[in-house]
């Protein structure tokens, strides 16, 4: 959701010579071993900026309401939230008491209480404490006490405001007994936004908030679970599926699950997690106009936005090479399938400066739907399994972006997609993120 505003080396390992061995062996050995070092000195850099991080701290993603969210615990004692896994935002963010106007319809029962934990305080402007400030707009204000107070925008019309709290934070699981007895030694004092006004999509939301994953400049959670010396890299990894998926924190704890090498792509900018864009493909049909995907943000991978979004000037040559394949136009508007009919659909590629072949399976972007409230013919797995007669679906990939693109969460279905902060890269591979 776009908002306005190793590596594992090893060393070698020389045995120290025997006494009885001659004085030229030991000059030898000494001399290759200096020699070693200054070769591993050397390269020391490049091999952590070509290796992927790996970590054994992973938690669980829920996929509901059109959104992946993790669980996350604030507070002491602990008071759980749902929040939406978002690579396209910074803050975290969610509603708290008192709240003039917060949705009613959140996954939790009642909003964070500030006034029940014993850890938490407030953001003092005069401290210079405020965290919300960013470079390129002023988002925040202080109140009469001197407290931070914020004010931030979503390009997608929702707006949010509130106060500034401090207060230890960890992500966890669904149980609350093993969050606390295996993940609450990730816990890190950490500056949130607590909402006492929300408006739009997110006042209608089913999660409790967002936890932004991008740095844009100031630490988000994962910028300061590494400076705390939690996670060993400053990283993190999404293996997303249509029911939930797997967030690894500190590097990716999937690769027994990758079902090929993972691809090392630079990011090209350290305002989003933006990848440079070379080819485009529709089935085998090339895309002439990727230039476009390059043009102002560039292309973006944001795990907020559910659906993927392609450049409007590349519209006309993609509409012909759809109807050549599929022998129908492109819509975004609901339509009856046959199983026949779907597996006409083609995949589309991404090919990244590094020579990686994104691809997009018709199963990620079509969205099956009902098409009445009590549709017992309506199968969730249906795009894999095959079916008999016909099913509604809603093609989730549009081609009416005005600046860029956005590879949403259904893109991203069916890779483990790592977000390495420290030497702006991303990696990628296809995995069983199930």
């Amino acid at each position: 959701m776009k908002s306005n505003n190793q590596f594992l080396c090893r060393n070698a390992y020389r045995s120290r010579p025997s006494t009885t061995l001659r004085l030229a062996l030991i000059v030898a050995t000494i001399s290759s071993f200096i020699t070693t070092v200054a070769a591993a000195t050397r390269t020391r850099d490049e091999i952590q900026m070509h290796n992927v991080p790996l970590t054994n701290i992973s938690v669980p993603l829920l996929a509901t309401h059109n959104s992946h969210h993790v669980h996350i615990y604030v507070g002491s004692p602990p008071q759980k939230r749902l929040v939406i896994v978002d690579t396209g935002s910074r803050y975290l963010v969610l509603p708290c008491t008192p709240c003039v106007r917060c949705g009613k319809n959140h996954f939790s029962k009642a909003y964070f209480d500030p006034s029940v934990s014993t850890t938490d305080a407030y953001n003092q402007c005069h401290l210079n404490e405020c965290t919300f400030l960013s470079n390129y707009d002023k988002l925040e204000s202080c109140d009469k006490n001197g407290r931070c107070n914020f004010r931030q925008q979503y390009t997608e019309g929702s707006t949010i405001s509130g106060f500034e709290l401090e207060d230890i934070v960890w992500f966890g699981t669904d149980d609350l007994e093993q969050s606390v007895k295996v993940y609450m030694k990730n816990a890190i004092p950490f500056s949130f936004g607590c909402e006492t006004y929300e408006t739009g999509m997110i006042a209608n939301q089913f999660a409790d908030g967002i936890v932004g994953l991008v740095s844009q400049g100031k630490g988000n959670i994962i910028d300061i679970m590494y400076d705390q010396g939690v996670i060993r890299h400053n990283s993190f990894s999404l293996c997303l599926t249509k029911s939930g998926g797997t967030m690894s924190l500190g590097g990716t704890n999937m690769m027994a699950r990758h079902l090929e090498t993972m691809q090392i792509e630079p990011l090209v900018s350290s305002d989003y997690f933006t990848v440079h864009v070379k080819e485009v493909f529709v089935g085998d049909i090339a895309i002439n106009n990727t230039d476009t995907f390059n043009h102002g943000i560039g292309t973006i991978i944001d795990s907020g936005t559910t659906d993927t979004f392609l450049p409007r000037s590349i519209s006309r040559e993609f509409e012909a090479a759809w109807i050549k394949i599929t022998k129908h136009a492109h819509s975004n508007t609901k339509r009856k399938m046959t199983f026949a009919e779907f597996q006409m659909l083609p995949k589309v590629t991404i090919v990244l400066s590094s020579g990686y072949k994104w691809v997009i399976e018709p199963h990620s972007y079509m969205e099956q739907v009902k098409s009445k409230d009590k549709d017992k013919s309506y199968e969730s797995d249906a795009t894999i399994s095959g079916w008999s007669g016909s099913r509604y679906f809603v093609n989730r990939l549009y081609v009416d972006e005005t600046n860029g693109a956005v590879l949403g969460s259904n893109a991203m279905y069916g890779h483990d997609v790592l977000f390495d902060t420290q030497h702006k890269i991303m990696a990628i591979a296809r995995a069983n993120c199930d």
